[in-house]
């Protein structure tokens, strides 16, 4: 099977630039018009987007089927657009912060506020762009653990149509000893490292992997510097969680790298509630665990109970916006069967 990471960008450069353009220049239902045409064909020519949404969205409503399936799948492709927009409205500073709803902006400021920094966990579930916003206007200190790489040609042309600097990013497959030692400098200091821990990254080489296993080994030891983020956070480590009646792999790597920084944990989401050319996003912030109390002894136990609650209140989520899950892909065959994480008590 073809790993999500992999899986090509489709559209060429110029294409997208005009598509930008539209949406700056002549604003919201332009773009609708010109994005129509798109959605349409990506939607008939690219089978493994398509299947996986007819799976996805059957696996909500096993009902579906027919005509049904086809036009709500097609709502779901046209939803991912409107994503996109947001994205470019988000990235050209255009998302007044009148239009975010919920506390989450007000909680997660007060946390800067406090000082308590951490590791923010977050999906492609809704739209993370809009929640940069919120960290550039309150001046938050937001770094990305993200795979770039895959949406590369996409982010380098929003930044050249908005002339603004991108948020915070670090391509997590290609994270410098350096930058690992900055992650536990900057969480102490009250920054956040959001990171999604809800995609198993892309496998490591066989030299990767055994660089991996030597830092990790040697930087396990209690109470010694974490120097071993990166490797956490690459880590291709899967646990299968229950997560909508079948277990599917989710990353071990987040968890790890809050295990081993011993700092608070959140999570971080943005729905978008209102349509048209003036949309409101909920945000949702709240504090998910704590993992300074975490001991050695019982590191690997927190990590298997707190991905099952993860993956358990990510499901919650989705199953109230549904159309809001942009993972595109064979998402429950993603990572060969492993480790199932142990049932939760009702």
């Amino acid at each position: 099977m073809t790993h999500w990471a992999r899986l090509s960008e489709t559209g060429s450069t110029t294409g997208m630039r005009l598509m930008v353009t539209i949406r700056r220049r002549l604003g919201a239902w332009p773009f609708r018009i010109a994005l129509f045409p798109v959605l349409v064909w990506y939607f008939l020519l690219r089978g493994v987007a398509r299947r996986a949404s007819f799976d996805f969205l059957k696996r909500l409503e096993p009902e579906l089927g027919g005509v049904r399936l086809w036009a709500r799948s097609f709502a779901h492709f046209m939803q991912f657009g409107e994503a996109i927009m947001d994205k470019v409205s988000a990235w050209s500073g255009e998302i007044p912060l009148s239009s975010l709803t919920g506390t989450g902006p007000e909680d997660l400021r007060d946390a800067a506020l406090r000082g308590e920094g951490g590791i923010i966990l977050v999906a492609h579930h809704g739209n993370l762009d809009v929640i940069n916003a919120i960290g550039e206007r309150h001046d938050i200190d937001l770094c990305a653990l993200v795979h770039t790489r895959h949406a590369e040609k996409f982010n380098q042309l929003l930044e050249q149509a908005t002339g603004r600097k991108p948020p915070q990013m670090i391509e997590v497959s290609e994270i410098t000893p350096a930058t690992a030692m900055a992650l536990g400098d900057r969480v102490n200091r009250g920054g956040f490292v959001v990171i999604a821990a809800d995609r198993v990254p892309i496998p490591p080489t066989v030299d990767d992997a055994k660089a991996d296993t030597n830092s990790v080994e040697a930087n396990m030891a209690e109470g010694s510097r974490p120097a071993s983020p990166a490797s956490a956070a690459a880590s291709p480590r899967v646990l299968h969680c229950d997560f909508i009646d079948q277990p599917a792999p989710f990353p071990q790597g987040p968890f790890m790298l809050a295990a081993l920084l011993r700092c608070h944990v959140y999570t971080l989401s943005c729905i978008r509630e209102q349509g048209g050319a003036h949309p409101r996003f909920r945000v949702d912030f709240a504090p998910f665990d704590d993992s300074r109390a975490v001991k050695r002894s019982g590191r690997e136990a927190w990590i298997q109970q707190a991905m099952q609650r993860h993956a358990s209140h990510l499901e919650a989520r989705v199953k109230r916006h549904p159309l809001q899950w942009f993972n595109f892909f064979d998402f429950w065959h993603q990572a060969p069967d492993s480790t199932s994480a142990p049932k939760q008590d009702a």
